[in-house]
This record gives structure tokens, sequence and C-alpha cells, in this order.
């Protein structure tokens, strides 16, 4: 997967025409996790254990092409584990990091005043999930939707919405015997600055 979607990267890339213009920018965002696991019956314990809530910096490289922009964000976060129960819920914030890449596809729905527009975006990402000496990797799907707006000059603010889906971050034998692995989803909400070059 990890091949793949360092390929698709380059090809986006090296399609790109050569005097072309991009877009950097930075962003910060909180992201919330669910899924993952789930008791298969009632027993008591934790009914899910999963990622844990954090807090994710990223940077974004984008370009137009004609009515559509292509991206690569990348992100870093301290992702922690989490045992809910129905009245108790317990993080641990020092289990693991997370490194995250996103290749996107990025198309405007609708305009807003002069320059402001609402856009919506849909990709591949790849999770690199560090945990002690161990690092596994998962392949997703992530869908967003943004507002951008005009900041000053070359610069622009923006909104972003955004939900992924990847398979459970657990491999077999990870987990205790009434918990059962599920997809891993997440959403998060995220502010950033981007200047055009």
């Amino acid at each position: 997967m990890r091949g793949g979607f360092l390929s698709l990267a380059l090809v986006a890339v090296a399609t790109t025409p050569a005097a072309a213009q991009w877009d950097v920018g930075f962003e910060v965002s909180t992201t919330h996790y669910r899924g993952s696991s789930r008791a298969a019956t009632d027993t008591g314990g934790p009914t899910t254990i999963r990622p844990g809530n954090a807090t994710a910096f990223g940077v974004r490289v984008d370009r137009a092409i004609r009515r559509v922009r292509l991206a690569l964000q990348a992100s870093y976060a301290h992702v922690g584990l989490t045992a809910a129960a129905p009245n108790l819920t317990l993080t641990d914030n020092s289990a693991g990091e997370l490194f995250e890449g996103q290749l996107l596809v990025n198309f405007q729905v609708v305009g807003i005043g002069s320059s402001g527009a609402i856009r919506a975006e849909v990709g591949p990402s790849l999770h690199l999930w560090k945990s002690e000496d161990e690092t596994r990797s998962r392949g997703g799907v992530v869908a967003a939707a943004a507002y951008e707006w005009p900041v000053a000059r070359r610069f622009s603010g923006a909104i972003r919405l955004e939900g992924i889906l990847s398979k459970s971050w657990f491999d077999p034998g990870d987990l205790p015997s009434e918990l059962e692995r599920r997809v891993t989803w997440r959403y998060g909400v995220g502010l950033g600055l981007r200047y055009r070059l």
C-alpha cells in the first residue's frame, strides 16, 4: 500500500506543468476516533478500545489544474489509546505517534462573495502508527469539505472538516477475547493558513 500511495503521489507531481504555481500551507486540527474494536457481548469490561483523540499538525501543497486541484497533505500527531465503558473512559496519551499522508482531489462546490469558496475533496490516505518499537501501516479513504477565504494578498485561510475510514488499527491477538475488531473512523476539524507561491 505504501508503494502504491507513493507512486500515485509522484505521478500527480510529475504530470503538473513545470510553470505551475503552487500553494503551500500549514494546518492544526483536532481529531476524534471511533470504532477499531467493539465488545461482542456485555461482559462488564470496556466496550471499545480505540485510538485516542489528538491534535494533529499538518503541511500541505496543492496546485490547480483547470478547475480541479491536486493536493498532498502530511500530518503528525501523538495518538494514544482510549478504553471506553458506559460510564468511564480512560486514555493513555503516551501510547503512540501517527504519521499520515493524504493525496487529494479538490474541487469547488460553491463560490461565496467575490473570492471565498466552499470546496470538497476526496482521496486515499496512508497512516503509519508507531507504538513503542512497532510501526503499523493502514490505508484509508478521506473525504473533506473546506471553507476558504482570502486573508491578505497571497494568504488565504481555511476551515476544514474531514472524515477518514480505514480498517481496524489492531491486529489479531491484540485485543481481549471479548472484543472484536471493527473499522476505524475519524472525524476532525482543522484551521489552516495557505500561501500562494
